[in-house]
């Protein structure tokens, strides 16, 4: 979260160092990404829970500096003053924690294992961190680490002063590790086990490691003993600590593999080869530039390009690729959900309760093949395990509510993106919908009360209300499916389902509200009541939980008029909050009241959408105020500069989508809904080779408002756009005004698509 005075105090030194170092020629996308955004967070504040991340887009091991000990969800917090690694990481949140990793710890002196003791002080006027690259100078050891990834491996480079004792540490983490040193090779391998679940029995994460320069001396360690001259160790905790000459620079090539060190090897040779420090670094970059290059903002400042290009690198690192290449080139993957390998796609480190929103309708407009890809992955798991994942890391994960693998097949279905297996998709989409889960890891918690009652009760689940909004949104993506595919029958059950959401309207509060098996409502109605029967929030955060009949929900709440003022008020209601069944004040109800948006907790998905909402309810320039409002004040370019959890890039998705002026309120309706665009020009590079151009003339700090819009020089007066107008290319352009025009756009006919329109 930031305020402006906040950002200015904490963070305009590392801004202004920032930018010395990275922009001062302005001639690269990737001079304005800051990985250091979002990682002055906390247990009890979250400004993005993130760690600077030196990876590739989508990469299987992402490199990251470790300032706290093994085990603490928040690898790297902007505050600390030492680091202890340089750590491999698969952690898609602190709240899910790591798995595959393993640190490496350059030091000298005396040799020193454990994670406080070995850590060094560091400044962050000596450290660079750049997607494809990052360096610290250790100031205890007056060592520089230099680190550059590539997708599955990394290049390091280990600058040493004139010493008798360079040493480097090799720590495989906790949970039954492996080290094996071969020194006439110069050569290590290990397996580290760690993990926090999610994972077969036989899950481990297979490393190797290949130096430029011998090594003099060697051994190993566990947390209680170092073994001298020892070359192998298995254990709960091991490691291995090398001797390497005094005032050396020391080069070295590490590869991962979730398969075998045969593999590790071969992704090593397959990745890095023979390549350079510098030749990797310049790979790197030059991928991240292709990337990153297929979205030019222009008369944007500096600092609102670093906070866009970081959102783009943020939602450019998940799901995280979980496959690999065998020797014939072809695509094989270790299951974490049967222990096997399987060939094809696999991607891990996924929560969709988040991704659904933003994340995947941005895939759709610029990397269509790699959204069929993923969704490839996502029917392999579903394969191999039974079931569509709602949270991955890297296998099954008992986290959050609803099943929206739904969501982002049916997008990607109706955008045209069919390179897929449809059949099994829907399938998959099918059993969600119907057929009771034995674990909350997958499927839908009360499925069965659900479709009997057309409600999951909440006085026998939890969150059971947020279940019902969700299930129905789910169940709206699944009806379209088995319309296009065919399915009549199918098509008429969840038709049905899709409406249930008007169960749990209380209309006496005019508000959603948990309901009892018996049909009662349950007692003890409150607006700020946060948990059960909701998920993260509270009724004025879910009421608006129906994404497919906005429609339908205006009609629940007495028409246009009130709709829009149950809008107004929820942005105008002082930000009380009651615990609910948390029992203490979660970070998220703090996000809440340092947003200063009222009863808007934007530092929570649940309410992504609804800033867009008065454009279905003919009151557009609300929308447009309200959404430049949200995109100035809550994020920014610093390591406080998000609002909440950037939860696998949806926080970031919600930016690039609102500066560009659409927003997908409902995924798997294939329109965006407008908004206020930030930049003068945003031009779009299509993978077709058209391009699509977002024009907005008069645009000023002041002048948010709509006057009129013309789509391909037509005149535009809808509060939304077809994907496929993007997608082909074209060009929509805007008149700005410092005065909302409030005949733009707001008759009913303008309004975005509702189930009940």
């Amino acid at each position: 979260m930031k305020s402006s005075l906040v950002l200015l105090f904490l963070s305009g030194a590392t801004l202004i160092h920032f930018l010395a170092c990275s922009t001062s020629h302005h001639s690269t996308f990737t001079d304005f990404v800051n990985p250091l955004v979002g990682t002055d967070s906390e247990f009890t504040f979250s400004n993005g829970n993130t760690y600077p991340a030196a990876a590739m887009p989508f990469g299987m091991t992402a490199w990251t500096p470790s300032t706290n000990e093994l085990g603490n969800g928040w690898i790297y917090q902007y505050k600390a003053d030492k680091i202890n690694g340089i750590k491999a990481t698969h952690q898609p949140s602190p709240w899910i924690g790591d798995y595959g990793d393993f640190s490496i710890m350059p030091m000298t002196g005396e040799i020193k294992t454990d994670f406080t003791q070995r850590a060094s002080r560091f400044s962050h006027d000596r450290e660079r961190a750049q997607c494809y690259y990052y360096t610290v100078d250790l100031l205890d050891y007056n060592t520089t680490v230099e680190v550059a990834p590539t997708t599955r491996c990394a290049h390091f480079r280990i600058t040493y002063p004139e010493t008798e004792k360079a040493i480097l540490i090799i720590d495989a983490h906790r949970k039954n590790s492996e080290i094996h040193l071969f020194p006439n090779e110069n050569k290590i391998t290990g397996i580290t086990r760690s993990n926090r679940g999610g994972v077969p029995n036989n899950f481990a994460c297979y490393f190797v490691v290949e130096f430029n320069t011998p090594f003099t001396n060697y051994g190993v360690w566990t947390d209680d003993e170092m073994m001298n001259e020892s070359r192998t160790l298995k254990g709960e905790h091991v490691g291995a600590f090398l001797h390497f000459p005094s005032n050396t620079t020391v080069t070295f090539q590490v590869g991962t593999s979730f398969i075998s060190h045969a593999q590790a090897w071969l992704n090593l040779k397959n990745e890095i080869g023979g390549d350079s420090f510098e030749h990797t670094k310049t790979k790197g970059r030059s991928t991240w530039e292709n990337e990153l290059k297929k979205i030019k903002i222009e008369g944007a400042t500096d600092d609102q390009k670093i906070t866009f290009y970081t959102a783009f690198y943020r939602v450019l690192l998940f799901p995280r690729i979980f496959y690999e290449f065998d020797q014939q080139g072809l695509q094989v993957h270790y299951s974490p959900y049967d222990g096997a390998v399987h060939a094809g796609p696999m991607y891990a480190d996924n929560g969709f309760w988040d991704t659904f929103r933003a994340v995947y309708p941005f895939f759709t407009i610029l990397f269509p093949e790699r959204d069929a890809e993923i969704i490839r992955g996502w029917i392999n798991a579903y394969r191999e395990g039974g079931w569509f994942p709602k949270w991955t890391s890297p296998g099954y994960r008992n986290c959050m509510i609803g099943t929206h693998v739904e969501s982002l097949v049916a997008d990607a279905y109706f955008k045209g993106i069919r390179d897929f297996d449809i059949d099994d998709a829907y399938a998959a989409m099918k059993k969600d919908g119907t057929v009771p889960s034995p674990d909350g890891a997958y499927g839908r918690v009360g499925i069965a009360d659900y479709i009997k009652l057309g409600y999951v009760p909440s006085d026998k689940y939890g969150e059971a209300t947020a279940r019902t909004l969700e299930f129905a949104y789910d169940d709206f993506c699944i009806t379209k499916m088995a319309r296009d595919l065919g399915y009549d029958t199918d098509a008429g059950f969840f038709g049905k389902q899709m409406m249930n959401y008007k169960n749990v309207w209380h209309a006496d509060v005019d508000f959603m509200w948990g309901r009892f098996a018996d049909g009662s409502r349950e007692p003890n109605f409150s607006k700020i009541r946060w948990g059960n029967p909701f998920t993260e929030g509270s009724t004025w955060h879910y009421s608006w939980s129906v994404l497919h009949d906005i429609n339908g929900l205006i009609h629940l709440m007495g028409g246009r008029d009130s709709f829009c003022a149950k809008l107004d008020e929820m942005l105008t209601t002082a930000p009380e909050f009651d615990f609910g069944h948390y029992g203490f004040e979660i970070h998220e109800m703090t996000e809440m009241v340092a947003c200063k948006m009222g009863q808007y907790a934007h530092g929570n998905q649940p309410v992504h959408h609804v800033l867009y909402l008065w454009n279905y309810a003919g009151q557009p320039w609300k929308t447009q105020n309200w959404v430049r409002h949200a995109v100035n004040t809550l994020y920014g370019p610093g390591p406080d500069g998000l609002c909440g959890d950037e939860d696998n890039g949806q926080m970031s998705a919600w930016y690039i989508f609102s500066t560009l002026g659409f927003y997908p309120v409902c995924p798997g309706e294939p329109m965006y809904v407008i908004g206020s665009p930030l930049f003068e020009k945003a031009t779009l590079f299509l993978p077709n080779g058209e391009k699509f151009e977002i024009v907005a003339r008069g645009n000023a700090a002041d002048n948010v408002y709509i006057e009129s819009a013309t789509l391909n020089e037509t005149p535009w007066n809808k509060t939304w756009i077809a994907h496929e107008e993007i997608a082909r290319g074209g060009r929509i352009e805007f008149l700005m005004a410092a005065e909302p025009n409030e005949a733009w756009a707001s008759e009913e006919e303008a309004a975005p698509f509702s189930v009940s329109k």
